[in-house]
């Protein structure tokens, strides 16, 4: 009986039409293991803010990211799909949105947590962090929202609502477009511009 080999990266990995790992190897067969130390290594230099993510895995069913910080976001994210985090290195904070309010659920090293469908959360993400995230495929016609509310009033300033087919890209620039228009980002109720954060320092 052969054995599938570990790799420190995808080498030789099938890749989706975004380039992406998918599991699987060129030559039809399933892609070994993974040395996940060494890949972030390896891919550390391209996860950078706002959001800081990669894509570990792209596959039919659901994805995983490696995210690194420091981030630096003031939005809040919220899809009709579940997601679940574990905490690699560091701790981290995510802001939800639920009915108890506006709070932090703080993520120690070594902890997991279960967000569920439908609730606005803003992963804040320090200075040499990394988490993984799984997300499930987004289903034809699922849209996520980019939302952001004012830091002041509390008011809902902007929701995008996009079918979003690489969140890694394609979340990023939503945001940055949002900054980029002062319109766009300035609170109607009471006139507050909500305008790019700054990423600590690493």
């Amino acid at each position: 009986m052969s054995t599938i080999t570990s790799s420190s990266a995808n080498a030789g990995a099938k890749l989706d039409e975004l380039g992406n790992p998918t599991g699987w190897a060129t030559d039809g067969s399933v892609a070994g293991a993974v040395d996940l130390m060494k890949w972030i290594g390896e891919n550390r230099h391209l996860m950078k803010p706002p959001v800081g993510n990669k894509y570990l895995y792209s596959g039919k069913d659901f994805f995983v990211m490696i995210i690194a910080g420091p981030n630096a976001r003031n939005d809040f994210h919220m899809t009709d799909s579940e997601e679940f985090f574990i905490q690699l290195k560091g701790d981290i904070k995510v802001k939800i949105r639920d009915s108890k309010g506006v709070r932090d659920v703080p993520i120690r090293e070594g902890e997991v947590f279960f967000i569920p469908p439908g609730v606005p959360h803003s992963p804040q993400r320090g200075p040499n962090t990394l988490g993984l995230v799984v997300e499930r495929r987004r289903p034809p016609n699922e849209k996520e929202h980019l939302m952001f509310f004012c830091p002041k009033c509390e008011e809902l300033v902007y929701d995008k609502a996009f079918a979003c087919s690489d969140i890694v890209e394609h979340f990023s620039r939503a945001m940055e477009e949002f900054w980029a228009d002062a319109k766009l980002s300035t609170c109607t109720k009471c006139g507050t511009r909500i305008t790019k954060p700054v990423a600590p320092a690493s």
